[in-house]
């Protein structure tokens, strides 16, 4: 009876610790140095009780003591998924205290999941944000990554708030296992109305403040633990808490950096960010691609509407771009009309399929005063280049792009064109009659602290 005593009394008394008592206070310290020490003191701990219930397991004589002894069995077996839980938590602490993009945050701990569970289904949702021409999308969840051999559960599928077992912890911001579902007649009801979702055992909630980030869940899993709930919302709250933290970081850096009138990264900022990026692709042998564009006849549409209207302009466009690209991407207003977009790791194609989604997007909206343009509608034009395939460094990679936007002005407005492949464009010298050259900016030194802006996730586009 003593062994089954110590089971009760241990099963439970680490799991009692909520995540953000085990860390502190995240907004003061950096999670990652306080986390890391005290998890391995709870190793140390559960190891030396787990060789105390050996010892005592191998005392115990099963036909003598039969029940004592399958529960000092069934408490090693515990210890020992609560030893290997913690040694997984602390490689998650790390890679996420590694992490600078918050996009990565999901697959990270996608791996957590599924080397502590080995579930059949694992999936990483994040909360979608509201858009100009989608106001209600921050009312749905995306899934961001996934383990499965299942065809209807994919990256990319979305969840709406109080659909199914995910969008239900979505709404009630707390953590779900199947019981829980099976248990409230009405939630099994509007469960098995969810189209292409598995069962899931069990399903916690990533949760920043009072706003719900996202949700993990796993289905039929291999191993089971005493303790797995508490395991699931411990991942689950560590991933909230990155992504509160990188946010938190993103928008006191980025408030020095930011355009005045668009609230977009400005000429200066965006030029470090690029040479930075620039930097990080050659050392890692990636690629990094640009999109520079600018409004076309935007002298025309100021001179019929005003610069307040016009202004009004600036601000509604970089709102629909920051809706349209990766939340590592950077994009900030290059000058008057002309803006930048930097995507990291793109490749000219992936950057021409975004381009055009772009391009399209604002030729589509209905901008105030548009009939005063030649061709009724507010427009852009633009050049893609790309790192190491069309420039050096970050100077001749908008050289390039810059050369490709006047082609694509001189070849009737309203486009987006491909760098030349050689790099520079002789074109670019012939330039020179219509604005002026493109500034040459100075290489910034390379911050390795930088993180990623806006606080949504998007998807990378295939080639």
């Amino acid at each position: 009876m003593p062994v089954a005593g110590t089971n009760r009394r241990v099963g439970r008394r680490w799991w009692s610790l909520k995540l953000d008592e085990l860390l502190g206070s995240p907004g003061a310290v950096d999670v990652a140095l306080v986390a890391v020490p005290l998890l391995l003191v709870v190793v140390i701990v559960l190891w030396s009780k787990l060789q105390t219930v050996r010892s005592m397991t191998a005392v115990v004589a099963p036909p003598v003591n039969g029940a004592a002894g399958r529960s000092a069995r069934r408490l090693e077996r515990d210890l020992e998924g609560q030893i290997e839980f913690f040694q997984i938590f602390s490689n998650l602490l790390g890679e996420l205290h590694a992490q600078r993009q918050i996009r990565q945050i999901p697959p990270i701990l996608l791996n957590s999941m599924v080397r502590m569970f080995r579930p059949e289904v694992a999936v990483v949702l994040v909360r979608r944000r509201s858009s100009i021409t989608e106001p209600d999308r921050e009312n749905r969840l995306i899934v961001a990554a996934c383990s499965t051999t299942q065809r209807n559960l994919k990256v990319g599928m979305e969840v709406r708030f109080g659909e199914g077992q995910l969008g239900i912890v979505a709404s009630r911001q707390r953590t779900m296992v199947r019981r829980d579902f099976d248990e409230e007649r009405a939630l099994s009801y509007t469960v098995s109305q969810a189209v292409g979702q598995p069962e899931f055992d069990i399903v916690a909630p990533m949760i920043g403040g009072d706003d719900t980030i996202g949700v993990v869940a796993i289905a039929r899993p291999e191993r089971h633990y005493t303790s797995e709930r508490e395991m699931m919302e411990m991942i689950a709250r560590l991933g909230a808490l990155t992504w509160t933290n990188l946010e938190a970081y993103r928008n006191v850096e980025i408030a020095a950096e930011v355009d005045g009138l668009t609230g977009i990264f400005n000429k200066a900022a965006l030029l470090v960010k690029l040479s930075e990026v620039v930097f990080e692709a050659r050392n890692n042998g990636e690629k990094v691609s640009i999109f520079l564009f600018d409004i076309d006849n935007f002298k025309t549409y100021n001179d019929h509407n005003g610069h307040l209207v016009g202004d009004r302009l600036l601000r509604l466009l970089a709102k629909l771009v920051k809706d349209s690209v990766r939340s590592d991407d950077y994009f900030g207003r290059f000058g008057g009309e002309e803006f930048v977009l930097v995507m990291s790791g793109r490749s000219a194609s992936q950057a021409m399929s975004a381009a055009e989604v772009i391009r399209h997007r604002i030729e589509e909206y209905p901008f105030e005063g548009e009939a005063t343009q030649p061709n009724g509608r507010v427009t852009i034009s633009g050049g893609v280049a790309c790192f190491p395939d069309d420039a050096d460094d970050s100077v001749e990679l908008l050289r390039s792009a810059d050369a490709a936007l006047y082609e694509a002005k001189r070849g009737g407005r309203n486009k987006v064109l491909r760098a030349e492949p050689t790099g520079l464009n002789p074109v670019l010298r012939s330039r020179e009659g219509r604005e002026g050259p493109i500034p040459e900016p100075e290489e910034p030194p390379v911050r390795a602290d930088d993180i990623t802006a806006e606080r949504r996730i998007f998807l990378d586009t295939e080639d």
